[in-house]
């Protein structure tokens, strides 16, 4: 049977008015995000958020039981951390971020590191890993991280490439080896501050030391990277010498499906 991997969602509190959904909170998967997961044969199921003062919440099916109908979860990337979630004050009100995504999110990672199902965190799912085990963020790394390389470019979104570093007898070395071409995609204005307990960091910018890639520590994989390796997928991207998204996310499954394996019910 392939594996299922649940996949959180992205939330739009204030849709366009030309989408037809006024005052509508939208939830939704991009699109890269289920490309890569179902293109190594596992299907991808986005988990929707229900607000906890929605009409139907008390007969909401619980968390548990989403949790063991899955044999991983992928955390999306999308708005800011709320500073709040890890107990400090937005330095802007532009950093302010999603507090209701927050909640939603770590309640569900937390239900699957307790299972010991992995999880594999991209980008805003990297800080929440590092904000779950306690860790702290860097608001605004071009106003707070003095010398840093640009990590954000709202013109070139995607098309923004620096290279990175992994950290020598890490997970990710053990994946790439020594493949050449090292380069990534950068989306960040925000990223690992003080590193949370119980966490390892796999991967630096080599140019100004910002923590790229994270994982806990001990048995199980909890693995988050932060860049889109969803976005390095088709044959133009790869032409640009970006990193090969292939050898994480079969590890990821991999993990999946062993651990699924030993919990699988006798014959």
């Amino acid at each position: 049977m392939p594996l299922r991997i649940g996949i959180t969602a992205r939330l739009l509190h204030d849709p366009p008015p030309g989408l037809g959904l006024p005052q509508k909170r939208l939830q939704f998967l991009e699109s890269s995000m289920a490309h890569w997961i179902m293109g190594h044969g596992a299907i991808a199921l986005m988990v929707p958020f229900i607000d906890e003062a929605a009409p139907v919440s008390p007969r909401r099916v619980p968390l548990a039981a989403i949790v063991d109908l899955l044999d991983g979860l992928v955390l999306q990337g999308g708005a800011d951390i709320s500073p709040g979630t890890y107990g400090a004050t937005a330095g802007h009100s532009d950093w302010a971020g999603d507090p209701i995504r927050d909640r939603y999110e770590l309640a569900l990672l937390r239900g699957f590191i307790e299972a010991g199902k992995p999880v594999l965190g991209i980008c805003r799912g990297a800080q929440l890993i590092n904000v779950y085990h306690g860790g702290t963020l860097v608001q605004d790394i071009p106003s707070m991280w003095p010398n840093a390389t640009v990590h954000q470019d709202t013109e070139h979104y995607d098309r923004l490439l620096h290279e990175v570093a992994f950290e020598p007898g890490s997970l990710l070395d053990g994946l790439y080896g020594s493949q050449a071409s090292r380069h990534i995609t950068s989306i960040h204005h925000q990223c690992v501050d003080r590193l949370g307990d119980g966490l390892a960091i796999e991967a630096r910018s080599p140019v100004d030391g910002v923590v790229e890639a994270i994982r806990r520590q001990g048995p199980g994989f909890v693995l988050g990277v932060q860049w889109h390796p969803e976005f390095h997928l088709t044959p133009s991207e790869q032409r640009q010498g970006l990193l090969d998204s292939g050898p994480m996310m079969q590890a990821f499954l991999d993990a999946a499906r062993q651990r699924a394996d030993r919990h699988r019910p006798p014959a």
